[in-house]
This record gives C-alpha cells, sequence and structure tokens, in this order.
C-alpha cells in the first residue's frame, strides 16, 4: 500500500512555495506521493494555484515523492501542449510523475465560463481522442490522427518521458462503468463515490465490486481511493482491509473548505496514518 496526499491548491496553498515547503515535509515524513486538484475556478473568492506549475515546483525541491494532478479534465487542455508539459515534468522529476484524467465537471462553471463544452458526451470524446493523443505523442514518432475534435499531423516529439510508459490514472464516478472500461486500458483507476467518501471509509463491497472490472491490481495496475485517513479509529487495520480488497493508494483526503492550513501541516507532518 502506498499513501499519498490529496490536496486542492486553494487559499493559503494558492501559494506554489507553501505548497512545496508541504511536499518537502511529506517526503521527510514517509509519505509516497502528492497528487493537486486541477481547476481553472473555485468557489468565489477563492484564491487557486495552477496545479502543474506547482508540480514542477514541487518536483525541483524533492527526490523521491510521486507527483501528480488528480484529476486534470483534457477537454480543458490542448492534447499536445500536455503532452510537451507530460515529457518536461517527467524528466523534471526523474520519472516520478503519474497523470490523473477525467472528465470534469461544470459545477463551478469551469467550462461554461469560458465557451468550452459543456456536454458530457462532448467531453468523454474529447477525453478518449486526447488520451490517444498522449499515447502517440509519448512514442516519439510522427502523429498522423484524424478524429472528431482533433485532427493532428505533426513531426516527432522529442524528448520522450523518461517513464515507458508514463502512468495514466482514470477518474470517473463509481459504479459508471464507461470510465471503468476506460481505464482498464492505462495504468490505474481512481473512483469517485457519492457523499459522504470524502471523508468515510470506501465501502469494501464497492471496491471489490470495481475489481471485478478492471486488470489485477498490483505493481502495474492501480486502484487509488481517497479517505481522511487521519481522522479513523483504526487505520493501520482500515489500510490493511483496503489493501486486501485490492486497494494500492489510499490518498489523504483534504476538501475545498477544510481542514486548516496548520492542521494540513501537522497531519501530513505526522505522516500516514495507516502505515504500520
Amino acid at each position: 500500500m502506498r499513501f499519498g496526499i490529496f490536496l486542492p491548491p486553494f487559499h493559503d496553498f494558492a501559494d506554489p512555495r507553501a505548497v512545496v515547503e508541504l511536499a518537502s515535509s511529506a517526503e521527510s515524513a514517509g509519505w509516497d506521493g502528492i497528487f493537486l486538484w486541477d481547476h481553472m475556478l473555485s468557489e468565489p473568492g477563492f484564491a487557486v494555484a495552477d496545479a502543474w506549475i506547482t508540480m514542477a515546483a514541487i518536483a525541483s525541491k524533492t527526490e523521491v515523492l510521486r507527483i501528480g494532478a488528480m484529476v486534470t479534465p483534457l477537454a480543458r487542455r490542448r492534447p499536445w501542449v500536455l503532452a510537451r508539459q507530460i515529457a518536461s515534468l517527467d524528466h523534471l522529476s526523474s520519472g516520478r510523475l503519474i497523470v490523473g484524467v477525467g472528465l470534469g465537471d461544470d459545477g463551478w462553471r469551469e467550462f461554461s465560463s469560458f465557451g468550452e463544452k459543456v456536454n458530457p458526451k462532448d467531453r468523454a470524446t474529447q477525453l478518449d481522442e486526447a488520451l490517444e493523443l498522449l499515447q502517440l505523442f509519448a512514442t516519439g514518432e510522427a502523429v498522423d490522427f484524424n478524429g472528431v475534435e482533433y485532427q493532428v499531423h505533426a513531426p516527432p516529439f522529442l524528448p520522450r518521458p523518461l517513464q515507458r510508459p508514463v502512468p495514466i490514472w482514470v477518474a470517473g464516478r463509481w459504479p459508471n462503468r464507461r470510465p471503468m472500461e476506460r481505464a482498464s486500458r492505462y495504468q490505474g483507476f481512481f473512483p469517485i463515490f457519492a457523499a459522504p467518501e470524502p471523508l468515510a471509509m470506501p465501502e469494501l463491497d464497492d471496491i471489490e465490486a470495481i475489481t471485478q472490472h478492471l486488470p489485477p491490481t498490483g505493481p502495474v495496475y492501480d486502484l487509488v481511493v481517497r479517505y481522511a485517513m487521519s481522522s479513523a479509529n483504526e487505520p493501520i487495520e482500515e489500510a490493511a482491509r483496503l489493501a486486501e480488497a485490492g486497494v494500492t493508494w489510499i490518498l489523504e483526503n483534504f476538501g475545498a473548505f477544510g481542514p486548516d492550513f496548520e492542521t494540513i501541516r501537522e497531519i501530513v507532518a505526522a505522516g500516514p496514518a495507516g502505515r504500520a
């Protein structure tokens, strides 16, 4: 089992320097990764940092911590720009990048505010085509692609990413089957459960049902859950039960509305609560 931090770069953490400080503390305390929410907007009045620039800063100040955005809605990104960012960040981090992707939603009007497509079917097509393009760009060969949303005729993208492949974790709402089908073609699945999941331990029955639709979890495929494990009564035992069910990563979940800055720093400095 690996343990990560799942952090919105909002409020005090909208300053990338504060996130870098937290990441350095996390590395020292034995966490395995830090994963940032990737948003353009949040609640009115919230300060928001760019996840990818912040990850680059983290990469330059850490040595072993895995780094990722959870999740980047690919419909908001030009795939060729993101392909360059992935390769650059994978080299900067010496192969520690994990790419979290998903459909995104318009709850904070992050699509409609800018005239982007809001229809989920359109964004699903963009997501699937963008994923295919990211794979093609990573080959280091010329790309010829004719899709519904994207038409690309480009020379080779070099350098290639350091990892072959850079792990891609696909997010999706449980129990929708389409995200799991998509995730089965890549390196991991990040299920999004209905409330009150962000604080509660995921139901083991749900986890076991999910694993029936995915490749075997383990060294080459990850099943990732978010959970406020620091608040659990028996974190080590609960982590063991999740591991037995097939979970490979638990992300300590810090929501958009708390806990506060100092509490987050204390939780991170204490290390993963679920590690035996």
